[in-house]
């Protein structure tokens, strides 16, 4: 459990923790599926336009006939390993999209929840006057917003 989230006040009882703190993880769940998702975005963007530089270049503008460039292109064993790789990320790129909607789905989810049961979480008048603590708290140190449930 995080320390900042175990050194909260009495008011905020070891379950209310708990949940506090699996909210966290699926928040870094979420991240890193976005930031992975974005690199290989970017890495396929980049393989495929430096394979459209290297066909125009080296296939098809090196070639007077666009039969023989053609032909080119499919006689090397190469170019088929290149679209297979591209293909690779493509699928890679689109699989990480669906994990990160998936675990913003279940972070949002769990935020939106938290956020309709705090009055669960501080039933005695002195919990509920002090849960702003908490919340100012997830919002400073793990950019959760608690206050409410829209984005």
């Amino acid at each position: 459990m995080e320390p900042v989230i175990q050194n909260l006040n009495d008011y905020t009882d070891k379950a209310t923790k708990q949940t506090l703190q699996l909210l966290v993880d699926k928040k870094r769940k979420f991240e890193k599926f976005k930031k992975r998702e974005l690199m290989w975005r970017s890495a396929t963007l980049l393989s495929i336009g430096l394979f459209i530089v290297y066909i125009y270049y080296f296939v098809i503008s090196g070639f007077s006939n666009y039969s023989i460039a053609f032909s080119y292109f499919f006689d090397r064993e190469i170019h088929f390993y290149i679209v297979m790789f591209i293909g690779f990320q493509i699928g890679l790129v689109k699989y990480l999209l669906h994990k990160k909607d998936k675990a913003e789905k279940e972070y949002q989810d769990l935020r939106k929840e938290t956020v309709k049961r705090s009055d669960d979480y501080w039933k005695q008048k002195e919990e509920w006057k002090s849960r702003h603590e908490v919340f100012e708290m997830m919002k400073k140190e793990f950019d959760i917003n608690l206050y409410h449930e829209s984005k």
